[in-house]
């Protein structure tokens, strides 16, 4: 049996950097899970797999890059590369908001014979750009897609609501309007920043069945579960911003919710284009640490639940550990610590019936020494609570921009973002999502 570190070592030099999209990516052999050796602390961020100590840039870059390997080849699969020919192609564009913001419904197209693509609703501030620009995957439709404005929109679908037995219910498949999911942003447009959103499912059906639609069948071969696929969608959004100067490049925020979340934590670790990463209740399998969650760990959302539950969203050997834990060779905070140095902030309700705070809180410290390595103050690592269930509210929002204030754009709100409930009794119960 080889060594971990020749494993990885392997992996380094026989994975392709570049592949036609349509070719097979090259697989690298790593241990079976029965084979790792169990390792019931946090895996270091710090400890390159032969056990050398990082004390270089040089060997924190090919530290990264071990990561990023094994977190593919144990939890998320493998990807395509970038297709390098994404577009635009404008289907709408109409002021909103009284004239003060600018609507865009566009296209991409990108892929094998550009037959590939999404639609994104981008909402844009009045006044001089570039602005600092937010990717929002939403569960809602995007916005303007089979919506027609030549009538007022019945109540029940302009709200995206319905009534189940004297309960809301939200909507998910009602076309959106364009002016009233401009209103929800209006806090956002009004501070100066630009809105990226679109339907997440566009990037892969949310079920097993994920592989026979959007472009996965364009890139047979390649092992990603949808989690990954989701997060690789957004980067084609990355992309397409490159090439407007609407778009501030050095201040581009990924920010979504629950499994959103989750896909948003994903696309900016392994997307340093990105300038900051703002993952809200992104429960299991998100910012909180596996080893801190689930049966026994700490309740709630755990590698079990996920595996069982939401499979497909990743690799089939995830599911292995769920029996032996303790050999699990990654955990959550190395998403953040491959942030670093960029911002990050997990964005968290007090009473998220998915989320363990001390799972979030054992994330945050175990990634915060690679950036103090790289010379930077801690403070960009940070978590803010509020106290609601699991919702993305308008408070949540007001968190986010004021942290993206602080950090990209030199305006100080005089607000820490470091503060955790206290320690709570959880339990294993999972509201439905």
């Amino acid at each position: 049996m080889k060594t971990l570190r020749a494993i990885v070592l392997f992996a380094a030099v026989t994975t392709v950097a570049v592949a036609a999209p349509q070719d097979k990516p090259l697989i690298a052999s790593f241990p079976e899970v029965n084979d790792l050796p169990v390792r019931p602390e946090m895996p270091d961020v710090m400890t390159m797999a032969d056990g050398t100590k990082v004390t270089t840039v040089e060997q924190w870059r090919q530290r990264r890059e071990e990561m990023k390997e094994i977190l593919e080849h144990y939890e998320l699969g493998h990807a395509p590369p970038p297709p390098g020919n994404v577009s635009g192609e404008d289907i709408q564009s109409h002021p909103v908001l009284g004239g003060a913001a600018q609507f865009r419904l566009v296209h991409l197209k990108f892929g094998p014979g550009e037959k590939l693509g999404f639609d994104i609703a981008i909402f844009t501030p009045n006044g001089d750009g570039p602005f600092p620009t937010i990717i929002n995957p939403s569960f809602f439709m995007t916005p303007g897609v089979n919506f027609t404005n030549n009538s007022a929109a019945p109540v029940e679908n302009s709200v995206n609501v319905v009534i189940t037995n004297g309960r809301p219910r939200f909507n998910f498949t009602a076309p959106v309007d364009p002016e009233r999911a401009a209103r929800g942003f209006t806090n956002q447009l009004n501070r100066g920043y630009a809105i990226v959103t679109y339907r997440y499912t566009q990037c892969g059906e949310d079920n097993p069945h994920f592989r026979t639609n959007s472009f996965y069948p364009a890139y047979p071969g390649y092992d990603w579960g949808v989690l990954l696929g989701w997060a690789w969608g957004l980067s084609r959004v990355v992309d397409y911003l490159e090439t407007q100067p609407s778009a501030d490049k050095s201040k581009l925020i990924a920010l979504g919710h629950s499994r959103l979340g989750k896909l948003t934590m994903v696309a900016t670790a392994f997307d340093e284009r990105i300038s900051l990463g703002a993952p809200a209740g992104s429960s299991g399998a998100g910012t909180g640490a596996y080893r801190f969650c689930g049966p026994g760990r700490g309740g709630k959302e755990g590698i079990e639940d996920m595996t069982r539950k939401f499979g497909y969203y990743f690799v089939p050997r995830l599911a292995e550990f769920t029996s032996q834990m303790q050999k699990l060779p990654f955990d959550a905070h190395w998403f953040i610590a491959l942030t670093a140095p960029r911002p990050w902030i997990s964005i968290e309700g007090t009473d998220d019936q998915n989320c363990v705070p001390n799972a979030v809180k054992q994330s945050v410290l175990a990634a915060q020494p690679v950036y103090q390595f790289l010379g930077v103050s801690t403070n960009r690592v940070g978590v803010n609570y509020e106290v609601h269930r699991h919702m993305l509210t308008a408070g949540d929002w007001n968190v986010a921009l004021d942290f993206a204030d602080q950090q990209l754009r030199g305006i100080d709100h005089h607000r820490s973002f470091d503060q955790f409930p206290p320690e709570q009794t959880t339990t294993n119960s999972i509201a439905p999502r």
